[in-house]
Formats: C-alpha cells, sequence, structure tokens
C-alpha cells in the first residue's frame, strides 16, 4: 500500500509538473535571479508543518514524523545566511513555541513565526495583513512533499545565479 500511495504520489508530481502546477525549482530559481538582479541580501521562504514537513497527526498525541529529505533541506536552508526561514501554520502560539524548540533541537532555525518584520510597508504595499515572501512550500499551494523537498536539496546546490532561463 505504501509503495503505490508513493508511485501515486510521484505520478502527481510529474503530472503537475507537465500542466506547469507549483514547480518548486523554477520558484527557488525565479526568488535566486531576482535576489541577485536586485542585490538583496536573502530571500523569504515561508514553510508549513504539517502535511508539508511533517505527516499530519490529528490524534491526541503529537509525532514527529519528517517527510523523506524535509528535515535535511531545512537544515540546509537554516545554514544560508541568504535564506531567511518563516514558519508558516495556523496553530496556537504555545504549540508554536513547541515546533520551534524541536525543530531547533533538529537544527533547524525558523526566524520568524507567521510574520516577517523585515520588509516594511511599501507606498503599494501593506505587509501588515500580507507577510512578503519569495517562495512557498506548503501543500495547499501545491507543494508534494513526498518528491518536493529532494528538488530543493538539489536546487540549493546550484543556486549561484543567473539561471538558465
Amino acid at each position: 500500500m505504501v509503495a503505490e500511495c508513493r508511485n501515486i504520489a510521484i505520478f502527481a508530481a510529474k503530472f503537475r509538473e507537465l500542466l506547469g502546477i507549483m514547480d518548486i525549482v523554477k520558484a527557488f530559481e525565479v526568488a535566486f535571479n531576482r535576489k541577485f538582479e536586485k542585490n538583496w541580501e536573502k530571500i523569504y521562504v515561508v514553510v508549513d508543518i504539517h502535511d508539508t514537513i511533517l505527516r499530519a497527526c490529528y490524534e491526541n498525541e503529537e509525532t514527529y514524523d519528517y517527510y523523506p529529505y524535509s528535515r535535511e533541506a531545512l537544515q540546509l536552508m537554516t545554514a544560508r545566511e541568504d535564506i531567511c526561514l518563516i514558519l508558516w501554520s495556523g496553530c496556537y502560539a504555545e504549540k508554536m513555541d513547541e515546533y520551534r524548540a524541536r525543530f531547533a533541537e533538529e537544527g533547524i532555525r525558523f526566524d520568524y513565526a507567521n510574520e516577517n518584520p523585515e520588509v516594511g510597508n511599501t507606498s503599494f504595499q501593506n505587509f501588515e495583513v500580507k507577510l512578503y515572501f519569495n517562495v512557498g512550500i506548503d501543500d495547499k499551494f501545491g507543494f508534494e512533499p513526498e518528491t518536493d523537498w529532494v528538488k530543493v536539496i538539489e536546487v540549493l546546490g546550484k543556486s549561484v545565479p543567473p539561471f538558465c532561463q
């Protein structure tokens, strides 16, 4: 059954790729190219927890069942000075603090949770209402955690712009 689910996830990822739906590699390439062109210090990456980093568990006891390569990809992003990681979740503040502490034990540091105080409002944008970010990693954005984390690792390994367009 697990093998069948993985095959379905891989097929779904390939199908999305063909249709041009949520390509995490392209999202990082665009973000790093823009960083390079505009001479920015860093990019901002929001990351959801459930069904993105961890398999969702709606039981009474929380489990930390990481998707393949999610921990490694997040550790790579943590180590980079040109990436600001923002935890993106609807959980309550106390639970968010627990997640951040647990992730920190695993070598994963989120700079912020559900906010980006580094980017202020402009004459055209109100970032008090919608936080600013360059890349969104969330199953609701179309991210496929079974297959896309390894792609994140790969793109981080070649993130010296300009990327091939």
